[in-house]
């Protein structure tokens, strides 16, 4: 079974129990017999420390996020304690203790290369430049990116930015689009150390767009004051596969990753994810993303894939 730890940067209350029995997760690895034949670097210090070390943000609703207690919560947090679970069984171990660590997109990748972190549990985008330095498991949603702005700023489309200040969160995929297109559109850039920052910098008129993938707009709309406020406009500057974040250096920690995603997505788990994280009222304001799964998402989950759509 897992049990928690307390995260690195600030103690955390016990993390309440939201694994599955073994029995329910269904991924199909190898478990207790084939244990020993797991190596990798990521895997023995998994078996060696009886530690997972789990990454997470504070701020990226509905994916990954501090609730209202303070604990880690959300659609790719419970993908990664499944994961988490799947190797607790693979590895033959009786008790896995996960410990929390909170990041942010400027700090994930070095936490992940320096070996501070397994896994990172985030709606991290599969990127070409990103491989060179991290892997990524299977796609566990597909977004697109696009800017939030207030409903009343007259802000349609990149032309309208012109004069105007655009944020994004540093580190982010939305961080390279704004960079991109600065000179074409003729706006100023300011770069938040995280989605919070970004939206707040937009709530308060410091900045008239916050660029970033559609459905963290989403959730950041929803939690805000009035959510009537703010609308997702403008083209789709890309279509960003979300991953799980994760060691280059571990090709066995990689492929039993994707094998304990692969098995979720093949049962009727993953509809209960999506619908509980995407669909249905969220923490003690019960915020309601109301999205259905696209098309590309149902893809993803139907022929798992690793590939990169930039």
């Amino acid at each position: 079974m897992l049990s928690s730890l307390r995260s690195f940067r600030r103690p955390l209350r016990s993390f309440r129990p939201v694994l599955l029995a073994a029995a329910l997760l269904g991924t199909g690895i190898a478990h207790a017999a084939g244990a020993e034949a797991l190596h990798g670097p990521v895997i023995d210090k998994i078996r060696s420390s009886g530690t997972i070390v789990l990454g997470y943000r504070e701020s990226a609703l509905p994916f990954s996020f501090a609730d209202d207690k303070g604990q880690p919560a959300g659609y790719a947090v419970d993908l990664c304690l499944r994961a988490a679970e799947g190797a607790r069984q693979a590895l033959g171990l009786k008790d896995l203790k996960v410990r929390w660590m909170p990041l942010t997109p400027q700090n994930r990748i070095p936490a992940i290369v320096n070996g501070l972190v397994d896994l990172d549990c985030a709606p991290n985008t599969n990127t070409l430049e990103r491989q060179k330095q991290v892997a990524f498991s299977v796609s566990h949603y597909v977004s697109t990116v696009r800017m939030l702005v207030r409903a009343d700023a007259g802000i349609d489309s990149l032309e309208d930015l012109r004069g105007k200040t655009v944020v994004t969160s540093a580190g982010s995929t939305g961080d390279r689009h704004v960079r991109r297109l600065k000179g074409q559109y003729g706006y100023r850039d300011v770069y938040a150390k995280d989605h919070g920052e970004s939206f707040l910098l937009l709530e308060s008129g410091r900045a008239q767009a916050f660029v970033m993938d559609d459905v963290l707009l989403a959730g950041l709309r929803a939690r805000a004051k009035d959510p009537s406020q703010f609308v997702i406009v403008g083209p789709a500057l890309s279509v960003e596969q979300n991953a799980l974040m994760l060691s280059k250096a571990d090709p066995a920690w990689k492929r039993l990753v994707d094998e304990t995603l692969a098995g979720v997505y093949r049962g009727p788990q993953i509809e209960a994810l999506q619908q509980r994280w995407f669909q249905k009222p969220i923490g003690g304001r019960g915020i309601n993303l109301a999205l259905a799964p696209s098309a590309e998402v149902r893809e993803a989950w139907k022929h798992p894939s690793d590939a990169v759509t930039e």
